[in-house]
């Protein structure tokens, strides 16, 4: 692609674009014709695979009868079939649904909803939100300020005043109190409490938290105990648990929230990369019985709102891909296929010294590489080791995403995510593992 005559905005104005002309399946196929094997669903977005007929075919019929209904003023039956649709395979609990384009509108919702639910029940002081570092939750203002991604906040630094704290993350591997698991007590629960006392518990709204981390440390899954504390903690101090499940949900990691894998339920939940499948932009914010009474035993209106809120198309594409998913048994992949994928992976981590760390489930998986297993020091970042995985995997056919430097809390740290679509077969799995194989063996000879 020649940049210079191109009328977009890049995302990177130094990088060298390849473009994608069809996707099929598991592949996506550039200009040249050259396939990919998707191993990322581009970003944990695709699911039931590219270029599925039945829903472009439906998308074509559908866009003649309705394309957008404005959702202040009146609701469509698409998205009451899919609010209904997502709600019979959600936690129990979730009683109501509010649909967006994105992640980032999700979880800004999810804050605006838990603010207005204690105003409903007549808490006006409880304004403050709770968030991990090595989080992300979305890249509009609010959304960035919640998360714990400082790399991504320094440029917006003068506008990163959202009232937040963040406690340390449930990062086994890097432990940020030093300690060994089940030693340590769950340490790293506690510190919500801690932050809680800190702050004044009268004055914080909710606690947001991935239930697997996504691409800041890709594929961290916290101990069985770690959410058991977080939602005691949360109930003792009457603060709402907000679960971003932007990536981890809708099935992607076995169930179709992650959160439901710790028994335990939360009182908000955001989907989204999964529920359209990429064909549109859509996502939700699920709320709890508890949080739909306050508002509809309260005033009644939840002071919020986007243009494209419940859009008939979105949610018509959204309703055929979850029929598609139920109807193709997609849902029951994810857990059996990412055992396979997780036992590849650590297969891999036996033949080379540079993985440090496999984590993950379902369909979510992190690799982390390091210059030392023993101490586990990054390698270097002017190696940019990250970037030369990913390039030299997709040179040999296989998309795997990078990770956001800074596994090593900034300090340096690569890593990468894989996160397939679930049409995605063991064939496939080992050409993703192969792949790396090759990749790790040149570039280790280099080092």
């Amino acid at each position: 692609m020649d940049k210079a005559s191109s009328g977009v905005f890049y995302r990177n104005f130094k990088k060298q674009y390849t473009v994608i002309t069809r996707g099929q399946g598991m592949y996506l196929y550039d200009s040249t014709g050259r396939r990919y094997l998707d191993a990322v669903g581009g970003a944990g977005v695709v699911v039931i695979g590219h270029g599925v007929p039945e829903i472009t075919a439906a998308m074509a019929e559908h866009a003649a009868e309705l394309c957008f209904v404005y959702s202040a003023t009146f609701s469509n039956q698409w998205q009451e079939e899919l609010a209904n649709s997502l709600l019979s395979i959600a936690p129990k609990n979730m009683k109501g649904i509010w649909f967006v384009s994105g992640g980032s509108e999700a979880n800004e919702t999810a804050v605006k909803m838990a603010r207005q639910y204690h105003l409903e029940r007549g808490n006006p002081s409880r304004y403050k939100m709770i968030s991990r570092w090595q989080s992300y939750h979305g890249m509009t203002l609010a959304a960035l300020a919640l998360s714990g991604r400082p790399s991504w906040q320094r440029p917006f630094a003068p506008y990163m005043h959202f009232p937040v704290t963040r406690i340390v993350p449930p990062y086994c591997y890097r432990c940020p109190f030093r300690l060994t698991y089940p030693a340590c007590g769950v340490a790293c629960a506690d510190d919500l409490e801690r932050a809680i006392l800190q702050e004044g518990p009268e004055t914080v709204s909710a606690f947001i938290a991935e239930p697997i981390i996504g691409t800041t440390v890709t594929g961290v899954v916290p101990v069985p105990e770690y959410y058991v504390k977080v939602r005691e903690i949360c109930d003792r101090y009457d603060i709402l648990f907000i679960v971003d499940e932007v990536l981890t949900g809708y099935g992607r990691t076995g169930t179709p929230s992650a959160i439901e894998q710790w028994g335990v339920e939360a009182d908000i939940i955001t989907w989204s990369k999964a529920i359209a499948s990429g064909y549109s932009p859509l996502a939700a914010t699920l709320a709890s019985k508890k949080v739909m009474d306050a508002f509809r035993e309260g005033s009644g209106q939840f002071v919020h709102g986007f243009t494209y809120s419940g859009n008939p198309m979105s949610c018509f594409i959204g309703l055929q891909v979850f029929r598609y998913l139920q109807q193709h048994d997609l849902f029951d992949r994810p857990a059996p296929l990412g055992a396979y994928l997780g036992e590849q992976l650590h297969g891999l981590a036996s033949r080379h010294a540079l993985i440090g760390d496999v984590r993950g489930r379902g369909l979510l998986w992190g690799v982390e590489f390091v210059k030392d297993r023993v101490t586990k020091e990054p390698v270097p970042s002017d190696r940019a080791l990250t970037d030369r995985i990913v390039a030299l995997a997709q040179e040999k056919g296989v998309m795997v995403l990078p990770g956001v430097r800074g596994a090593n809390y900034g300090q340096g740290g690569d890593h990468i995510q894989i996160s397939p679509p679930y049409i995605i077969e063991r064939g496939q799995i080992d050409q993703v593992v192969d792949v790396l194989d090759n990749v790790l063996t040149e570039i280790e000879a280099d080092l």
